[in-house]
């Protein structure tokens, strides 16, 4: 089957701009589209019946500007998803915290640069895609999973975090927000955890298109062959909590809870900043950072009755407890 190439809706009130956007991505595998303000861009995204992968919004347009458009995007259950690429002149700390809490995880500060801007766009149509894929791996799961109670689950690769994310994310409400946010930690506790790979490094791998390569090269080295991430899932009366706990040395999360300035033009290290904001309640690193515990608060009822079943997965060590919630709250 031939790939159908990441639609990207390209927004700026000034054609200047919008040639220098197509003339630097015209010769990737993407189709572009344009829109001249806020007021056409909200229009093309909610009547194209194809969709984008991704939004290359310029911030300052008179009319409806960026951010009005974003609080539309996010009251929108169809778009709210959407990566958006901020593009702006104005990349101060308060401007981009303000993106931030708009929803915004991918900046370009003008003049940009042509390979910067290939970057930050390519990191924000693989987030797009990544949406596609888990809504479409969530609608053929099968609904007992809600069920679920408790579990515990082992993971080696970044395949099983990504396919224990859609199972378990199966058993939340707002399935989708909870998938993302999982797997970014889940990859996180395998790759910068368990493999030892961080932030520079995984630039440098990034850099020389090696990063897959060296994930599969230290997976097989002798020292990383038992090393797991481990995944306790409990519902209690009054939330969903997940304990992600990996066996390397830790590291300094403080520095990755938030987007940085000095980060925001790299393609990675937003993951965490992105769960916390999108994904949970509450996100809570614990000792060396080799543990962390994400909190969904939800009121749920009980069940009547209860079945406990044991069973054992490929990808995990799993107990499985079906029915009655617990009753031991959240820590608050």
């Amino acid at each position: 089957m031939k790939n159908t190439p990441a639609r990207i809706l390209l927004v700026d009130d000034d054609d200047l701009n919008l040639e220098i956007l197509v003339e630097y991505l015209k010769d990737e595998p993407y189709e572009l589209v344009q829109a001249h303000d806020g007021g056409q861009a909200l229009e093309r995204l909610r009547q194209d019946q194809q969709g984008f992968q991704a939004l290359v919004l310029d911030r300052m347009m008179p009319g409806v500007n960026g951010l009005e458009v974003l609080s539309q995007l996010k009251a929108d259950e169809q778009l709210q998803w959407l990566p958006v690429v901020m593009q702006t002149s104005a990349g101060s700390p308060q401007e981009i915290c303000e993106g931030m809490e708009a929803g915004v995880f991918f900046y370009l500060t003008k003049p940009f640069d042509q390979q910067v801007l290939l970057r930050i766009v390519g990191a924000a149509v693989e987030e797009g895609l990544k949406w596609k894929r888990i809504s479409r791996k969530l609608v053929h799961q099968s609904k007992i999973v809600e069920l679920l109670q408790q579990g515990r689950f082992q993971i080696r690769t970044m395949e099983e975090a990504y396919d224990l994310a859609i199972l378990l994310g199966r058993a939340c409400p707002d399935s989708e927000k909870v998938v993302f946010g999982l797997n970014e930690l889940l990859a996180n506790g395998v790759e910068h955890g368990n493999l030892g790979i961080g932030f520079d490094e995984k630039t440098l791998l990034q850099e020389t298109d090696t990063w897959e390569e060296e994930i599969q090269h230290r997976l097989s080295l002798p020292e990383n062959a038992k090393k797991v991430v481990d995944v306790l899932f409990e519902r209690l009366s009054d939330c969903i909590q997940f304990t992600i706990s990996d066996q390397g040395l830790g590291f300094d999360w403080r520095e990755y809870e938030h987007i940085n300035t000095d980060r925001i033009l790299e393609s990675h290290g937003r993951g965490i900043a992105m769960a916390k904001a999108l994904s949970f309640s509450r996100v809570e690193y614990r000792g060396t950072g080799n543990q962390v515990v994400c909190v969904i608060k939800t009121p749920l009822p009980t069940a009547e009755k209860g079945i406990a079943i044991a069973s054992k997965a490929p990808i995990a060590d799993t107990e499985f407890v079906f029915g009655n919630s617990r009753t031991s709250s959240c820590q608050k």
